[in-house]
């Protein structure tokens, strides 16, 4: 057997050894934290996917239809003078501001359940599945990649916002889906685009990040992810029995590399949901695209609008570093760093994530003249 299979071997042997293990942790865990009162169960009863939108198709140049929902802004409806949230009074938008969402890798639009019942009011509010994600068409191999889905919210931005202001916010994936647009549409920055929001994302590097373990390991770990998910894409009906939403190796999985501090057992079983719906052969499809992502020399027409980037002290996934390298390239946009945050900081640390976008919104409508 070479090096590289003996190495394999042993991480394939520690992460089984370590799951099950962590595994009867986690299933005691879930005992002691089920016995708990008060807040804890206040919190669990947050009605995660409840908030809902009207409902559209859009169909994307290459046919693959997309699912979206709009929040209308209902004028007559909102309360004078302005409410003040997380500190932060909002702001009487523009009449026709739409604010358009995108989420991230394996999720779908109900990630940004907190921020889409904390930002009611802040405007028309567009929130969509990506391609292949939650209840979005299929896309073909040929579709699956950054610059195809900076083509999508192009089109969907288009559709759902012909005239007016627009505010782009995009979580993971979602911002690289930004950051993707702006490289094919530049001139639209700083014109119909007033404000950009980043939450947890890169513009490239991210082969460089280790995976499972820290240093060589990790990144060995890394290198053979990619034949090991597509390897696994070819048996999904056996996979999907084992990744099924509330398996105890599962909610590890999902608790470690969402979260960077104690949450509600809700808010783990709520993203391993969205996670365990997405089906094993589009987590294939998809997670070689980020090892060919660079938009670091796309960034320039994000320093025409308001930006903030938001990241997460303790993200495995885009550490923090990521979110430092863009304001590097992006004189003058605002950077957040939220402590004892993972990846899921729009979740763990909704409210703020909800501040410092609804920051980075006034300052873009007082470029405008609204106050």
């Amino acid at each position: 057997m070479s090096k590289a299979g003996r190495t394999a071997g042993l991480i394939g042997a520690a992460v089984g050894v370590l799951a099950a293990g962590a595994a009867a942790g986690v299933a005691v865990e879930r005992q002691v934290i089920g016995r708990r009162s008060g807040q804890r169960k206040q919190l669990e009863a947050e009605p995660f996917g409840s908030v809902r939108g009207t409902p559209h198709v859009f169909t994307a140049d290459d046919g693959v239809e997309l699912y979206v929902e709009v929040d209308e802004l209902k004028r007559s409806r909102r309360p004078e003078p302005p409410k003040r949230r997380f500190g932060r009074k909002l702001p009487l938008p523009p009449e026709d501001l739409t604010v358009i969402f995108a989420h991230g890798y394996g999720l779908n639009m109900d990630a940004w359940h907190f921020e889409r019942r904390d930002m009611a009011g802040i405007g028309t509010m567009v929130f969509y599945d990506q391609r292949s994600h939650g209840r979005s068409g299929r896309s073909p191999r040929s579709g699956v990649s950054i610059d195809q889905l900076g083509q999508d919210l192009h089109g969907i931005l288009e559709e759902f916002a012909p005239t007016g202001p627009v505010i782009l916010i995009g979580h993971s994936m979602g911002g690289m889906t930004i950051m993707a647009m702006a490289e094919q549409y530049p001139e639209l920055f700083g014109d119909r685009i007033i404000g950009v929001g980043l939450c947890s994302t890169s513009a490239g590097g991210l082969d460089r990040v280790p995976i499972v373990f820290p240093g060589k390991v990790g990144m060995l770990a890394r290198a053979l992810a990619t034949p090991t998910v597509a390897a696994l894409a070819r048996i999904p009906e056996v996979v999907e029995r084992s990744r099924k939403a509330g398996t105890d190796i599962s909610y590890l999985l999902t608790r470690k590399y969402s979260f960077g501090s104690e949450v509600p057992p809700a808010f783990t079983e709520f993203v391993n949901e969205m996670i365990a719906a997405t089906p094993i052969e589009v987590i294939a499809e998809f997670y070689p695209i980020f090892a060919l992502h660079d938009k670091f020399d796309s960034l320039e027409p994000l320093q025409k609008v308001e930006c903030v980037v938001i990241g997460g002290d303790k993200d495995h996934l885009t550490p923090f570093d990521h979110a430092e390298e863009i304001v590097r390239r992006v004189p003058g946009a605002e950077l957040v760093e939220v402590k004892n945050c993972g990846h899921l900081g729009l979740i763990e640390h909704h409210r703020e994530f909800t501040a410092a976008l609804l920051g980075m919104i006034e300052r873009a409508e007082q470029s405008l003249g609204h106050t």
